[in-house]
C-alpha cells in the first residue's frame, strides 16, 4: 500500500537517545551550493493503511515535543498521529508510488530523490534501522542526497 495524504502515522515520541541513534546526515546540491542538514529517520506505522511501515525522514530540529504538540496529537505516552498534508513531501521508487518515503522537512531544503536504485535502497535500509543502529548504514542513507542529478521530492 502506498502513503497518500490524508493517511495517519504514528511517530514515536522523540528522545535525546532515540534521537542519537537514528540521526543522519544528508548531503546535497541546490543552486550549487553544497548543502548538508540532519535528519531523524524513522519507520513509522500507516495507521490508515493497517499499520503499514513507512520510512520517515524528519528534520532534526522539527522532531521535538514542543512540535509534535503543535502539529500532531498525542496518542500515547510514547506516540504521536501526525496526518500526512502538504506540509510533507515524497519520494518513491517509481510512478506507481512503490517504495514511497515521507520528508517532514522546511520546503526549503530542496535535496533530490535518487533514482530508481538509491531509492529502493533508502526504503531497504530504512527498514533495516529499528533493530540495527546507523553506523553502517548512515552512509546509504547519504547517498539520497550525494547526487547532483534526480527528481525533486514531491509535495502530498
Amino acid at each position: 500500500m502506498t502513503l497518500t495524504k490524508g493517511n495517519i502515522v504514528v511517530i514515536p515520541a522523540p528522545t535525546d537517545a532515540y534521537k542519537n541513534e537514528h540521526r543522519v546526515t544528508i548531503h546535497w546540491q541546490q543552486t550549487f551550493t553544497d548543502r548538508q542538514e540532519n535528519y531523524i529517520v524513522l519507520l513509522v506505522k500507516n495507521k490508515s493503511q493497517d499499520g503499514a511501515e513507512v520510512p520517515m525522514f524528519i528534520e532534526e530540529d522539527w522532531y521535538t515535543i514542543a512540535k509534535l504538540d503543535k502539529e500532531a496529537t498525542k496518542s500515547g505516552a510514547d506516540e504521536y498521529e501526525f496526518v500526512i498534508n502538504d506540509r510533507v513531501q515524497y519520494g518513491q521508487k517509481n510512478a506507481n508510488g512503490d517504495g514511497r518515503f515521507a520528508v517532514w522537512h522546511d520546503k526549503g531544503r530542496k535535496p533530490y530523490q535518487a533514482k530508481t536504485s538509491v531509492a529502493s535502497r533508502v526504503f531497504a535500509t530504512a527498514q533495516k534501522l529499528v533493530g540495527e543502529g546507523l553506523a553502517a548504514q548512515a552512509k546509504q542513507i547519504q547517498e539520497i542526497g550525494s547526487a547532483y542529478i534526480g527528481d525533486s521530492l514531491k509535495t502530498f
